[in-house]
């Protein structure tokens, strides 16, 4: 073999010794793996490229856990109906035969209301109030001497409720409604006076002893114009408020 011959011989060699000796490659970033000059510089340190990297957000940021979200109470959720019953006592001043003759009394009344958000309420009200004579009855014959008169009362109003999620809260109303007073004599004939319209505005308070139960207690304020007479009446009122449903 010539000289040449052996060298190319020798060549071949050599190159398949450094193949056979190489070390296996591997990914960066993985565990015993060579860092590459991605992630480091030639002096160790980190290149501008990964800093870039990571200040750009490159890391998995944690993924954000949703807030639950209370549910309202009862007496809250909109579309609630809640019906009460309370006890009263009024007086009443002004004008009219009703003021003339009519001074002070019990009375009762049912009230309902209908949610239309978390602190507001649309309202109805049905009421039986009796005020008693001034004078006590004088019996002449042939005439019928006053009793007492029975004003029968429906309106409808807008409560507005203050810190309705407290167990005490107050509220504020204000509506219209239509009153038809009755004078009932001691014969048990009626007679009716100074029937119309009036506006009420009011304030009270609710009481929840149960989720669903409460002390209501308002006071009301009433001014009603009929036949060119005024009436003003003033009510305070006290009962319970069920708020049916799941």
């Amino acid at each position: 073999m010539t000289r040449r011959g052996w060298v190319v011989v020798v060549g071949w060699a050599v190159g398949l010794m450094l193949l056979a000796g190489a070390p296996p490659k591997s990914r960066a970033g993985s565990p015993g793996a060579p860092e590459t000059m991605v992630r480091r510089g030639p002096a160790g340190g980190p290149t501008w490229g990964a800093l870039l990297l990571d200040a750009g957000g490159e890391r998995r940021q944690p993924a954000p856990v949703p807030q639950r979200t209370v549910p309202l109470l009862r007496r809250q959720r909109p579309n609630t109906i809640s019906v009460g019953f309370q006890g009263q006592y009024g007086i009443d001043r002004g004008t009219s035969r009703i003021a003339d003759g009519f001074d002070h009394g019990p009375g009762y009344a049912f009230r309902f209301r209908y949610m239309l958000s978390p602190s507001a309420a649309l309202g109805f009200s049905f009421e039986h109030q009796r005020y008693k004579a001034i004078q006590p009855p004088i019996f002449v014959a042939g005439d019928f001497a006053d009793s007492h008169v029975v004003i029968t009362t429906v309106s409808t109003e807008a409560i507005f409720f203050v810190h309705r999620e407290r167990d005490v809260h107050p509220y504020f109303l204000g509506g219209i409604g239509y009153a038809t007073p009755d004078v009932i004599f001691s014969e048990e004939q009626s007679s009716r006076i100074n029937e119309g319209l009036f506006a009420v505005l009011g304030t009270g308070f609710e009481r929840f002893f149960r989720p669903r139960l409460s002390l209501d207690v308002t006071l009301r304020g009433y001014a009603l114009v009929s036949n060119s007479e005024f009436t003003s009446m003033a009510q305070i009122s006290a009962g319970i408020h069920v708020y049916p449903g799941d």
